[in-house]
Protein backbone atom coordinates (compact mmCIF):
# COMPACT_ATOMS: atom_id res chain seq x y z
CA UNK A 1 0.00 0.00 0.00
CA UNK A 2 1.05 3.39 -0.69
CA UNK A 3 2.17 5.79 2.58
CA UNK A 4 -0.09 8.78 0.86
CA UNK A 5 -2.68 6.25 0.76
CA UNK A 6 -3.14 5.46 4.71
CA UNK A 7 -4.16 8.93 5.92
CA UNK A 8 -0.67 8.87 8.35
CA UNK A 9 0.12 12.58 9.97
CA UNK A 10 2.90 11.96 9.22
CA UNK A 11 5.15 9.96 6.46
CA UNK A 12 7.42 7.86 9.16
CA UNK A 13 9.81 6.53 5.55
CA UNK A 14 10.23 3.18 6.97
CA UNK A 15 8.91 0.44 3.71
CA UNK A 16 12.07 1.17 1.86
CA UNK A 17 13.76 -2.00 3.71
CA UNK A 18 15.73 0.25 5.92
CA UNK A 19 14.92 -1.34 9.03
CA UNK A 20 15.36 -4.73 8.26
CA UNK A 21 17.61 -6.74 10.10
CA UNK A 22 18.35 -4.13 13.08
CA UNK A 23 17.69 -5.34 16.50
CA UNK A 24 13.76 -4.72 18.00
CA UNK A 25 15.29 -2.35 20.77
CA UNK A 26 17.37 0.14 18.06
CA UNK A 27 14.18 0.35 15.95
CA UNK A 28 12.48 1.16 19.45
CA UNK A 29 14.94 3.76 19.38
CA UNK A 30 14.70 5.53 16.16
CA UNK A 31 10.97 5.65 16.46
CA UNK A 32 11.35 7.56 19.79
CA UNK A 33 13.53 10.09 18.29
CA UNK A 34 11.49 10.27 15.28
CA UNK A 35 8.50 11.62 17.82
CA UNK A 36 10.90 13.81 19.87
CA UNK A 37 11.60 15.32 16.45
CA UNK A 38 8.27 15.93 15.20
CA UNK A 39 7.44 17.71 18.42
CA UNK A 40 10.59 19.25 18.35
CA UNK A 41 9.52 20.24 15.04
CA UNK A 42 6.09 20.94 15.71
CA UNK A 43 7.40 24.03 18.36
CA UNK A 44 8.21 25.90 15.19
CA UNK A 45 11.63 27.33 16.94
CA UNK A 46 14.67 26.68 15.22
CA UNK A 47 17.05 23.68 17.12
CA UNK A 48 19.97 21.40 16.80
CA UNK A 49 19.69 17.94 17.67
CA UNK A 50 22.20 14.97 16.87
CA UNK A 51 20.27 11.90 15.48
CA UNK A 52 20.63 7.74 14.86
CA UNK A 53 22.14 7.75 11.34
CA UNK A 54 18.89 5.54 10.19
CA UNK A 55 16.86 8.86 10.81
CA UNK A 56 19.06 11.39 9.13
CA UNK A 57 17.17 11.31 5.97
CA UNK A 58 14.01 11.02 7.50
CA UNK A 59 14.15 14.33 9.65
CA UNK A 60 15.24 15.89 7.02
CA UNK A 61 12.34 15.06 4.55
CA UNK A 62 9.95 15.70 7.52
CA UNK A 63 11.66 19.25 7.85
CA UNK A 64 11.22 19.90 4.45
CA UNK A 65 7.65 18.93 4.20
CA UNK A 66 6.51 21.81 6.78
CA UNK A 67 9.34 24.43 5.14
CA UNK A 68 11.69 24.99 7.21
CA UNK A 69 15.27 25.37 6.60
CA UNK A 70 16.81 22.21 7.51
CA UNK A 71 20.89 20.81 6.79
CA UNK A 72 22.07 17.52 8.07
CA UNK A 73 25.74 17.95 9.30
CA UNK A 74 28.68 15.42 9.81
CA UNK A 75 29.47 15.00 13.36
CA UNK A 76 33.07 13.37 14.65
CA UNK A 77 31.36 10.52 15.43
CA UNK A 78 29.69 8.02 12.57
CA UNK A 79 27.34 6.60 15.38
CA UNK A 80 25.76 10.16 15.09
CA UNK A 81 24.17 12.64 12.42
CA UNK A 82 23.35 16.52 13.49
CA UNK A 83 20.39 18.31 12.40
CA UNK A 84 19.94 21.68 12.38
CA UNK A 85 16.53 23.15 11.53
CA UNK A 86 15.91 26.71 11.27
CA UNK A 87 13.01 29.12 10.59
CA UNK A 88 10.21 28.63 8.08
CA UNK A 89 11.25 29.29 4.50
CA UNK A 90 9.13 31.85 2.85
CA UNK A 91 6.81 30.94 -0.38
CA UNK A 92 8.33 31.32 -3.54
CA UNK A 93 6.75 34.10 -5.36
CA UNK A 94 5.12 31.16 -8.07
CA UNK A 95 3.54 29.48 -5.18
CA UNK A 96 1.99 32.45 -2.78
CA UNK A 97 -0.04 33.50 -5.96
CA UNK A 98 -1.61 30.17 -6.19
Amino acid sequence: MDEKNRNLVELFEIDDGSLQGLRPEYIFALGFEWAMFQQRLSGGAPFTTLCLPENRQRFVGMAERRNRFVEDRQTTSPEWSEIWVGDYMAEAPSQAAK
